[in-house]
């Protein structure tokens, strides 16, 4: 094999191996759109697919769900409460302009709390896998997210090199700015769809926990 092909294999390696592992962990953010901690990010899901879960903050907690509706189009909803108060629920809708390629990031625009009955912004947001286990997302938007916001991941243990021995589960470190504060977190792989996220929440000065699936 000529070192030209060597050279051509090796980059096809270190770029598509992390993007079909970053993939597994797919999850919905807090606000119920598919994302990170707090932001979304450019990944929706597939038609006949659909996410839930429960995030939880001290006294604070959060009820997401979101669905496929087409190939392009994620709807999502959240029901946060408050010290045993249920407060005004949200709907978001997010729509992929461009899929994940080998050298092309996806990217997606949306809108969170479409009806305005809490803070609706409109955002857009870019994913792409990178080598060795990481990814980055990086948008824009309007209301909560004040300008900028991103996040970087880093898969632990992808699925393909993990031994079936090792009893860990699949683990994605988290560190993302919301476009206000920095959040940290990890979210581990239970089972197939069933995670377990954890970590701490900048803007709340909080310790947070969820539990999601994803089919």
């Amino acid at each position: 094999m000529s070192v030209m092909r060597k050279t051509i294999l090796a980059l096809l390696v270190c770029f598509a191996v992390p993007s079909m592992v970053a993939t597994v962990a797919a999850a919905p953010s807090m606000s119920g759109s598919t994302g990170m901690i707090r932001i979304p990010s450019a990944d929706i899901l597939q038609p006949g697919h659909f996410s839930t879960g429960y995030y939880n903050w001290q006294e604070h907690g959060s009820a997401v769900a979101a669905a496929g509706l087409s190939s392009d189009l994620e709807i999502s909803a959240a029901v946060p409460w408050k010290e045993g108060r249920t407060g005004a629920w949200t709907v978001n809708a997010k729509y992929n302009l461009n899929q994940e390629a080998l050298l092309i990031p996806a990217v997606s625009i949306g809108i969170e709390d479409i009806d305005g009955r809490d803070r609706r912004s409109v955002y857009g947001v870019l994913s792409k896998a990178l080598p060795y286990g990481l990814r980055i997302h990086l948008g824009a938007g309007t209301g909560r997210f004040e300008g900028m916001f991103g996040a970087i991941e880093k898969v632990l243990n992808p699925t393909s090199l993990r031994k079936a021995s090792s009893g860990f589960p699949v683990t994605s470190i988290i560190v993302e700015m919301d476009g206000y504060k920095m959040n940290y977190g990890a979210r581990l792989n239970l089972a197939r769809g069933l995670r377990l996220d954890g970590g701490w929440l900048g803007r709340d000065e909080k310790v947070y926990l969820g539990l999601t699936y994803t089919n």
